[in-house]
Parts: structure tokens; sequence; C-alpha cells
């Protein structure tokens, strides 16, 4: 296990080499304070905000402006970043890379689009963009990654990104106001690596 330190030290790596990050369709670069309309029109969504463990439902403008403050202030122990279209530019969602020891064991990222972008393959291709910039940035050997036990979407997207399954856990939902089960899945650096060469 990390000593406090440590995690501190890594959480910073991860922080400050956070680069703009490409992939076929997507751009995936720092959130703007600019993002905070488009944000809360597709956060304020029940069926987004119930795979989410800290997001509230409803879901203002006011909700957006503040987390955009507290990631542009550097407040979060994470790697934000805002998902957008390469084409077009549209915000279509959040993900990000995160490295605190007071909520994870590991090192973990997690994402979120808005309903009109689901189905179409972009929750896939801004996880496979942070789990390379993980392996790429650090030399830790896993990085987890989790879902509502119900999220059928997700998991397909954690199998794709070479998650395989670690443990069960609980989180508290902020838009159920109810604790429910998560699972947990860890992404090993030797799998993501063999899955690049393959």
């Amino acid at each position: 296990m990390s000593s406090p330190s440590e995690r501190n030290d890594r959480a910073s790596r991860i922080i400050q080499e956070s680069p703009v990050l490409t992939t076929k369709r997507l751009i995936l670069r720092q959130p703007h304070r600019d993002d905070a309309q488009d944000m809360a029109a597709l956060a304020n969504n029940f069926e987004v905000a119930r795979m989410l463990d800290s997001m509230p439902y409803p879901y203002f403008d006011t909700d957006a402006r503040e987390f955009l403050d507290r990631v542009i202030g550097g407040q979060e122990k994470a790697c934000i970043y805002a998902i957008t279209l390469g084409e077009s530019g549209r915000f279509i969602g959040i993900c990000g890379l995160h490295d605190d020891a007071e909520r994870s064991e590991l090192p973990f990222i997690g994402y979120w689009l808005g309903e009109p972008y689901w189905g179409k393959g972009y929750a896939t291709e801004a996880a496979r963009a942070l789990v390379d910039l993980y392996f790429k940035t650090t030399d830790l050997e896993f990085l987890q990654i989790s879902c509502a036990r119900e999220n059928r979407d997700s998991l397909r997207v954690i199998e794709k990104c070479g998650g395989e399954y670690w443990k069960p856990g609980e989180e508290y939902s902020a838009a159920l106001g109810r604790p429910r089960p998560i699972d947990h899945y860890r992404v090993s650096r030797a799998s993501w690596m063999d899955s690049l060469a393959a």
C-alpha cells in the first residue's frame, strides 16, 4: 500500500502532466468556465445522475459552475477533462483520472456522457485515452475502474479497456439518496501493453 506522501506525489504528477488528448473522434481538454451551461444541460438528467455517486439531481447551472471552479482552482485530486467532439468542439461530457487515497486504494478513472451521445463508442474512446495516459505517465501496475452494478453499458466500456473484476463495493448515490452496490475492476499494466501490441 502506498504512503500518503507517495499518493500525493503521484497525484501531482498526473495533474501536472495532463496534455490535451485526442482520439479518432474526440478531443479531451481542460474544462473551461464557459462549459457550465452545456454541462448543466447534459447533467440535469436522472438517467445520467443515477449512475454516478456525487452528481446531484436536479443539476443546475450553479452546480456546474461550482464544479468547474474546483477543477480550475486545482481543488480536485484529479486530472479532469472535458470530452468534446473533434469535428465541432461540442461539449459532450466529463472524464477524469483520479488519485485520492481517501476514496480508493488505487488510482481510478471516471467518466460520464450526456444521454444524446450514448451508444456511439465515445465513452470507450475517452476511457481508453485515460488508461493510456495513466500507464504512459506513471510506473504503477494497476488502475481501477468502477461502475454501478446495474450499469451494463459502463461494464462494456471497462471490458474494452481490459478491466478484470476485482471486488464488490458500495457507494452513496446523491441522485438516489441512498447507498447502492458497485463493482470494482482493475486494468493491469501488462494487460494494457499486451492489448496495444496485439
